[in-house]
């Protein structure tokens, strides 16, 4: 992949921040991916404390980073009054928090609006957006897709930052609990024998990345013969009949991931997999977060923008000669033909390269 210049850096500013506040709101996959930028933040300025505001669940995957001094959750509550008044609630909380910079990669309407008013010196947003009045500062971006972790990290040179642009893997904590309750489910399922588990998460909320069931379960019969793999099949709410189905397409070695009462649960368990075969989704996010090798299903999505670049432990597959591939639409006139053209046979060739790297990269390191 050819490297993408980053964007001109911009004058810096004439002093350097105390208070930070970031926004994310949403979504899960987003979220995780903004974590680079506020570790660059952080290494810049080390005596700077930095805020995170986002929205419920996604504050999860913040818990614990140790970059961050608090985590604001912006509540949306029902009904339209109710929740103009938190809007107006959470503009008057951001002024009160004398923030030095706010940096709003969200840039929808509500985020620009709270950087407007935040009093900040710096109040930083996309250059793309058709908020531009709000901010004082535009983030440009990179002149070709670049992945979205990376290109969080790079924009902050639109403020006069020299950013460290080669830390851009997001990352997660995870608490002993966490890991805990993931060695349970483990020996639960009386998986704990050293056999290479890996992970499928099949669901998204669009036709257009999401790849069939039966493909699902055909690839996990494929490495449960071929490597003697146990599939886990992650879902999460709404998602369990999916992942129920394809575990009956695979039979034996296979099961649906257990009930996890937060995304640090789930992450755990996406950690004891020796690979995960995922859509483009926050799931995908939160194994590259926690350095488990990925294989992604892409079809309307873009790699470019959604996967660590030149990296083997995080592949890609998808039918690069279909030529509507990568066409970024929901909906599709084609029948599906980048979900249903992509056999289970060439996905699991792959799977099984991975699965034989990881091994070796072991037995060397061992």
């Amino acid at each position: 992949m050819p490297e993408t210049p980053p964007p001109a850096l911009a004058p810096a500013p004439s002093s350097p921040p105390t208070r930070i506040l970031v926004i994310m709101l949403r979504r899960i996959g987003d979220v995780i991916l903004t974590t680079p930028a506020v570790r660059a933040l952080k290494k810049l300025y080390p005596q700077a404390e930095i805020d995170f505001l986002t929205e419920a669940p996604s504050h999860q995957v913040l818990e614990g980073n140790p970059d961050l001094h608090e985590i604001l959750i912006y509540d949306r509550p029902k009904g339209y009054s109710k929740a103009m008044s938190a809007y107006f609630q959470w503009i008057n909380r951001v002024r009160a928090g004398e923030y030095d910079w706010v940096i709003d990669y969200m840039a929808n309407p509500r985020s620009a609006m709270i950087t407007a008013m935040s009093k900040a010196s710096v109040r930083a947003g996309a250059a793309h957006s058709s908020h531009r009045w709000a901010y004082s500062h535009l983030l440009a971006q990179s002149p070709k897709a670049c992945y979205g972790a990376l290109e969080k990290v790079r924009v902050l040179r639109s403020i006069g930052l020299s950013p460290d642009e080669s830390d851009f893997l997001p990352s997660i904590t995870l608490a002993p609990e966490h890991r805990e309750f993931a060695e349970r489910a483990i020996r639960e399922l009386t998986w704990n024998d050293g056999k290479p588990i890996v992970g499928f998460v099949p669901a998204s909320r669009k036709d257009t990345r999401r790849w069939p069931a039966r493909s699902y379960a055909e690839l996990g019969d494929i490495l449960r013969k071929s490597a003697g793999a146990r599939l886990l099949v992650f879902w999460g709410p709404g998602e369990e009949d999916l992942a129920k189905e394809i575990v009956r397409g695979i039979g034996r070695d296979s099961a649906a991931s257990p009930a996890t009462k937060g995304l640090k649960d789930l992450a755990a368990l996406l950690e004891r997999c020796k690979l995960v075969v995922t859509n483009c989704n926050g799931p995908k996010h939160l194994a590259v977060a926690c350095r488990v090798p990925t294989l992604t299903i892409h079809g309307s999505s873009d790699p470019a923008s959604w996967n660590p670049p030149d990296n083997t432990r995080h592949q890609i597959a998808r039918l690069e000669d279909l030529f509507c591939i990568g066409c970024r639409h929901n909906e599709c006139p084609y029948k599906l033909e980048c979900m249903t053209g992509l056999s289970p046979e060439r996905v699991g060739r792959q799977a099984l390269e991975m699965l034989d790297e990881a091994a070796a990269a072991k037995g060397g390191a061992a």
